[in-house]
């Protein structure tokens, strides 16, 4: 199989691959392991370059709003992470509601964010997810114009304020007439509107359908075009799969399809990567999954005295409708404390490598070649660097010739995932690359396993991360020296040889206090030398 990877005439700016982050308004409920070893310490290795999240609210308070912002300093700015904004939903309407006071206090809020605590990332907003207000989760679809009319009085607020956040509409979902909401907002909001989203999900698609390929494809490109016709981009703003969607007894269960069907879920992180590829080869803006980590199992959201119960229901205030009512299971990691189950699902191993090499910044190569089993995008970054992504859906491994007007100016690092055999591992670190594909005349050659994919880039350094110093053991707590190498993520921790953990903190406690430990450091590139 030949394809070759051109440059166009004008290349198009893609601004990156990401995912929902609930997580961001739920720290407080965290316990430190789960926070430090795998909620930061999964971002930071992953560092999407675009994110989405349930935030900007009015009702928000300073002490909500330094919580958040203390997260941001942890992932988001680490990550040089681009923001899009949305609260869970508006609160409902009564007789006493004031739009224009909503919006003066949402204005205020993030203008705090934004100038006092320097988050200055935040880009993109929308006023409510998905159209909701109150308990209806979708009431402005059927009162368009009030959903225009809140718009505009948001972005006078803004403009008022200063804040250089641009609006996007709709955030709509599949529910009502997406089609006519989108056009809609098209007609009519693209004076306020610096982009335009829409939501999409997928209820029992086979993995690899080429019907469904062709209908994603022609779904995206025309949302592209529509919005291209105002001068705008498009967001592709949550994503995911699902083959459920029950009410079990009091609970509602809103989970990815792999989770449902664990059998399927090594081939159903394949068609994350479809999405991601089917978005840049479109002309999408950027993309993000539903969502990074689990919402943990549902509680009752009630106010107290204890610092546990206000972290609670802030969690459930602040973090999209129905964490006391629903099974929020759509993340690429697990959130169960009970268990202590905190593994990543198998689309962790593919999307997370996307994320992390699909970056904002980046310009899309066009690949030219004929077989619909196969899945290919590609980009090149500032830098001259670029990244490579190929799935393959045949029962059969492919061989691929590629030819590239880009140049390679290094070997590729060749980054493998076969569905049949995902790289779980304890600790949640995403694999190391298993091969260097040597360049010829920027035409290299390379075998895609079975249903499965593969990973190219260029977008390394070789180098040997700064060794990690002071190591001391006390009472059961083994810590040592801060990393103060730019490039460092985070740390992997061993006894006797053996890895025990990666975290982002500088302690851990152990249960061996005769055991020869030794702590690496991991850089940005995923270079780590064990001594």
């Amino acid at each position: 199989m030949e394809i070759k990877l051109t440059k166009p005439a004008h290349r198009w700016l893609f601004g990156g691959i990401g995912f929902h982050n609930s997580e961001a308004t739920m720290t407080g409920i965290m316990n430190e392991d789960f926070k430090n070893q795998v909620v930061l310490k999964c971002f930071r290795e992953v560092s999407p370059t675009y994110s989405r999240v349930f935030t900007g609210y009015a009702d928000w308070s300073k002490e909500d709003m330094d919580r958040f912002a203390d997260y941001y300093d942890q992932t988001f700015r680490k990550a040089n992470t681009t923001l899009y904004l949305v609260p869970g939903r508006m609160p409902y309407r009564d007789k006493d509601f004031n739009m224009e006071a909503y919006a003066e206090k949402v204005a205020c809020n993030l203008e705090y964010l934004i100038k006092e605590r320097k988050c200055t990332k935040i880009r993109h907003y929308c006023i409510t997810n998905e159209l909701a207000i109150g308990k209806d989760r979708v009431e402005l679809s059927y009162n368009l114009p009030l959903f225009k009319e809140m718009h505009e009085i948001l972005y006078s607020a803004f403009k008022r304020h200063g804040i250089n956040v641009g609006l996007l509409s709709l955030d709509s979902s599949g529910f009502g007439d997406p089609w006519l909401q989108f056009d809609w907002a098209v007609n009519n909001m693209a004076d306020t509107s610096e982009c335009f989203c829409h939501h999409l999900y997928f209820w029992n698609e086979d993995v690899g359908d080429r019907k469904y390929y062709k209908k994603l494809d022609n779904m995206l490109r025309t949302m592209v075009a529509r919005s291209l016709g105002k001068e705008k981009r498009f967001v592709l703003g949550e994503f995911g799969f699902k083959k459920s969607g029950k009410v079990h007894n009091a609970m509602f269960e809103d989970s990815a399809s792999y989770v449902n069907f664990p059998e399927l879920e090594g081939e159903c992180a394949l068609q994350y990567v479809e999405v991601c590829s089917t978005a840049i080869n479109s002309g999408c803006l950027s993309a993000c999954a539903w969502t990074f980590i689990d919402y943990p199992d549902p509680f009752l959201c009630e106010d107290g005295d204890s610092a546990e119960e206000k972290a609670r229901f802030d969690a459930a205030r602040f973090s999209g409708h129905g964490v006391s009512t629903r099974y929020n299971k759509n993340g690429m990691i697990r959130w169960c404390d009970e268990e202590k189950d905190y593994r990543a699902y198998a689309p962790y191993y593919t999307t997370g490598l996307m994320a992390k090499y699909f970056r904002k910044n980046s310009r899309v190569l066009v690949p030219e070649f004929e077989d619909e089993d196969l899945r290919v995008c590609a980009v090149t970054n500032p830098d001259g660097s670029c990244s490579i992504c190929v799935v393959n859906y045949k029962d059969t491994a492919e061989m691929i010739d590629f030819t590239s007007e880009h140049n390679c100016d290094r070997p590729l690092r060749q980054y493998t995932y076969d569905s049949k055999k995902p790289p779980y591992n304890a600790f949640n670190d995403l694999p190391n690359y298993d091969k260097l594909i040597n360049v010829k005349n920027n035409s290299f050659s390379v075998s895609v396993p079975a249903r499965g994919m593969i990973l190219l880039t260029t977008d390394y350094v070789d180098r040997v991360p700064t060794e990690v110093i002071n190591l001391k053991l006390n009472n059961g707590v083994l810590c040592w020296e801060e990393n103060k190498d730019a490039e460092h993520i985070y740390y992997r921790v061993f006894a006797n040889g053996v890895q025990i953990a990666s975290t982002v903190a500088n302690s851990i406690k152990v249960s061996d206090n005769k055991a020869k430990y030794i702590v690496c450091s991991v850089d940005k590139y995923g270079n780590c030398k064990v001594k």
